[in-house]
């Protein structure tokens, strides 16, 4: 267990993963929100938090209109993202353009546990939640719970900007959840011989790298199916908060295997012993070599699409902004 609890740790001091494409994926699940065009008056931050950040790439001043987070692999002009108008933003585009934020390094380079001395990438460890056979690790949906709070507790003291701008950074997790790579790193035969094996833990951190990549490809450069698929989910419902990140988790953890089969059936291991280009990405879907592999991924995004829907609508009830 110690072995194997090890070679995770050197998978993400290895690659430096992020679930890509927030941006968009938030922009098409908000369109369904009642009041997502409604305005918010941009406000200072004030918040003392118990929640240690990398501050040197932590931004609390209002960004909109420069597309700072924006995923690089994306084309530049999607979503949009204008200037404040009279010192307002929309809720969509609050919501929208700080999803991406914590992967732009507030979550790096941090001492965040008496096992940090063998990660190389604290990002990892808020960002994720393995679940290996016996082994559990890693805080993602911790982080997620870190934030509604934080927006609860902005909503209530009056500061609806930052209640979405923190709202945003939490959609942000959850969204991370739905990756299968951010719940499990490969198969527990696979992490044993990973231990030992270089060419193993560069298989899979490939094959993570390469899931980050594919909702970018599958939003951006791709088809209308992804977009269809965030659009056209229905919401579901919950009894509470960490009821929805769970289900979104443990969906996404069942369809694992499959997905990662798929990958390593479509490139094997000489094409996961670099980093697939979106070119290389739209070929292969173009003759057909993605066809389960994208079905089963449409599933994922579909189901954290519906929860993702449900959490909004309760969580924005609850705090007095949709009725």
């Amino acid at each position: 267990m110690k072995k194997i609890t090890l070679i995770i740790f050197v998978l993400i001091s290895v690659f430096s993963f992020a679930w890509s494409g927030h941006e968009a994926f938030t922009y098409y699940l908000v369109q369904d929100l009642v009041n997502k065009d409604s305005l918010i008056k941009i406000t200072d931050y004030t918040y003392e938090e118990d929640r240690i950040y990398n501050e040197e790439y932590l931004v609390l001043e209002d960004v909109a209109g420069q597309r700072e987070f924006f995923e690089p692999l994306g084309d530049g002009k999607f979503p949009p993202d204008p200037p404040p108008m009279d010192n307002n933003l929309p809720v969509w585009q609050i919501l929208t353009i700080y999803s991406p934020e914590p992967d732009n390094g507030m979550d790096e380079g941090l001492n965040l546990s008496p096992l940090q001395g063998l990660i190389g990438n604290s990002q990892g460890v808020r960002h994720m939640k393995y679940r290996v056979g016996l082994l559990v690790a890693f805080e993602g949906d911790k982080s997620f719970m870190y934030f509604v709070n934080m927006s609860k507790k902005a909503f209530e003291s009056g500061d609806r900007y930052w209640g979405y701008r923190f709202l945003a950074r939490a959609l942000h997790y959850i969204e991370d959840l739905s990756q299968p790579y951010h719940n499990a790193p490969g198969t527990f035969g696979e992490l044993v011989w990973a231990a030992m094996n270089e060419k193993m833990r560069t298989i899979l951190g490939y094959a993570h790298y390469f899931m980050d990549d594919y909702l970018v490809y599958l939003l951006y450069y791709s088809d209308n199916s992804t977009r269809e698929a965030i659009l056209g989910a229905k919401p579901v419902y919950f009894k509470t908060y960490y009821d929805y990140v769970k289900n979104v988790m443990n969906y996404t953890l069942s369809k694992f295997s499959i997905i990662h089969n798929e990958i390593k059936r479509i490139f094997g291991e000489d094409g996961l012993m670099q980093r697939v280009s979106i070119d290389e990405m739209k070929k292969k879907d173009e003759n057909g070599e993605f066809y389960l592999l994208k079905s089963e991924t449409l599933s994922i995004i579909s189901y954290a699409s519906s929860v993702i829907k449900g959490f909004l609508n309760q969580f924005l009830r609850e705090v007095g902004e949709i009725n």
